[in-house]
């Protein structure tokens, strides 16, 4: 990211529905993490893991979120975007940065086991909030029956998904159905990361 990018407060601002004072706050601590003007995906995962522990489902879905052109780098643009969305939820393309975060393992597909472990993070991330961020995510325990009623809300929710039964979640076939549904977009996208538990963010003195 070059100097004038980060100064183009402007338009980050539109896209991010951030006013300048937010920005400001922001860069600061962009500039805190960033190497050369941009976050390096080891360096972004091992603040993640610092706070709430290695879950690799809340990693993965953090990093895609953050990384929208996906070339292993974040610029301040989109480190602000998604500041934003975890913020306003309003993105205008908020069913494709769905997809693209939920696609853990980035091959263009949602698998089951992907969407099992997404709605798995979103179900230990409201433990997390109910007992005041006081045990990292990695060392919540979920009783069996827990278990058992969170893989079947995901399994019901992947057959709807998976219209032509291939046993993968295209982007097109999420995106038709999620865009044709208001009300299943809202639950997607209620799958993502919950930004009351995201207090990385806070800006080091």
């Amino acid at each position: 990211m070059g100097s004038g990018e980060s100064k183009n407060f402007g338009n980050i601002a539109q896209q991010s529905r951030l006013d300048h004072a937010d920005l400001t706050l922001l860069l600061k601590q962009f500039n805190a993490i960033a190497k050369n003007g941009e976050i390096k995906k080891d360096d972004l995962k091992r603040i993640i893991e610092k706070k709430y522990g290695s879950d690799s489902s809340l990693t993965a879905i953090l990093y895609n979120l953050f990384d929208r052109d996906g070339d292993k780098t974040i610029n301040f643009t989109e480190f602000a975007l998604a500041y934003g969305f975890l913020v306003n939820k309003t993105l205008d393309d908020v069913v494709d940065t769905s997809f693209h975060c939920m696609d853990l393992n980035g091959d263009g597909n949602i698998s089951k086991g992907e969407l099992r472990a997404v709605v798995m993070m979103n179900k230990k991330m409201e433990k997390y909030i109910q007992n005041d961020k006081k045990v990292p995510l990695d060392k919540l325990t979920l009783l069996p029956i827990e278990v058992s009623k969170i893989n079947q809300e995901a399994d019901d929710l992947f057959l709807q998904l998976d219209v032509n039964k291939d046993g993968g979640v295209s982007k097109q076939e999420f995106v038709q159905l999620a865009s044709s549904s208001p009300e299943l977009k809202k639950k997607l996208t209620s799958y993502l990361v919950r930004d009351e538990a995201l207090d990385f963010f806070s800006t080091p003195k």
